[in-house]
C-alpha cells in the first residue's frame, strides 16, 4: 500500500481554539469581574477570530494541507475535498471516508510540477507556529506537483504529491515509481512523467 499525503486530523480546530484562546480568556475574566459588556465583546472576538482561522484560512486550504490518497494494486482511494466534505473532515475527521476508484477506469495520468529543482520548495521550518501552519500552502504554491487522473466516463480527478515532495523529495520520486510501475502501461497513457531515474545533487 502506497501512501501520500496527510490525513485530517483535529489539528485545524485546535489551532483555531489556540489562537481565540487569549480573548477567551480576557472574556471569562472580565465576566468574573461582572464587567458583563466589555466580556461580551470579548467572547465575539475570540468566536470571530476562530471562526476566521477555520472558515477563512483552513476551509479553503484544506486541500493543500491536509491532501492524502493511497494506492494499492487494483484501487485508488482519496479524499474527496468538495466544500461540503471538507467541512465534515474538519469537525469528525476520523469518520472521513475516502472515495474509491479502480485502476482500470483511468485512460491517462498528467503529471504537472518540476521534478528536477526541490530547491526551489519551500521547506518546513519549525521556526513558530504559523509558519509551520503555512508551510504547506507555500509548498504547493511555490511547485505544485499533482497527478491528474482522466477516467473512463471523462471525469478527472487532481491527486496532490506536494507536501511529500516538500519533506523527501527522494522518497516521494521512489514511491511514485512505484506507483507508476504497477499501472497497465497498454491501457493507461502517462504524460509529463519525467524518467524513473532522477537524482538531485
Amino acid at each position: 500500500m502506497l501512501k501520500f499525503g496527510k490525513k485530517v486530523s483535529y489539528r485545524p480546530i485546535l489551532v483555531s481554539l489556540f489562537y481565540s484562546l487569549f480573548t477567551l480568556i480576557v472574556a471569562v475574566y472580565l465576566q468574573v469581574a461582572t464587567m458583563y459588556w466589555p466580556a461580551i465583546g470579548f467572547y465575539l472576538a475570540s468566536v470571530a477570530i476562530f471562526c476566521a482561522i477555520l472558515f477563512g484560512y483552513y476551509l479553503p486550504n484544506l486541500p493543500n494541507s491536509f491532501t492524502y490518497w493511497e494506492a494499492d494494486q487494483t484501487t485508488i482511494r482519496y479524499n474527496a475535498m468538495n466544500y461540503k466534505h471538507r467541512i465534515s473532515m474538519m469537525f469528525f475527521p476520523y469518520q472521513n471516508q475516502l472515495t474509491t476508484i479502480n485502476k482500470k477506469d483511468i485512460t491517462s495520468i498528467t503529471v504537472t510540477g518540476d521534478f528536477n529543482n526541490p530547491q526551489n520548495i519551500a521547506y518546513p521550518m519549525d521556526f513558530s507556529l504559523i509558519y509551520a501552519i503555512l508551510t504547506p500552502l507555500l509548498s504547493v504554491l511555490k511547485n505544485p506537483i499533482t497527478l491528474k487522473l482522466t477516467l473512463k466516463d471523462g471525469q478527472t480527478i487532481e491527486l496532490n504529491v506536494s507536501r511529500d515532495f516538500a519533506y523527501s523529495n527522494q522518497k516521494t520520486i521512489a514511491k511514485l515509481n512505484q506507483f507508476f510501475d504497477s499501472l497497465n502501461n497498454s491501457q493507461i497513457k502517462i504524460i509529463n512523467y519525467p524518467n524513473h531515474n532522477i537524482s538531485f545533487s
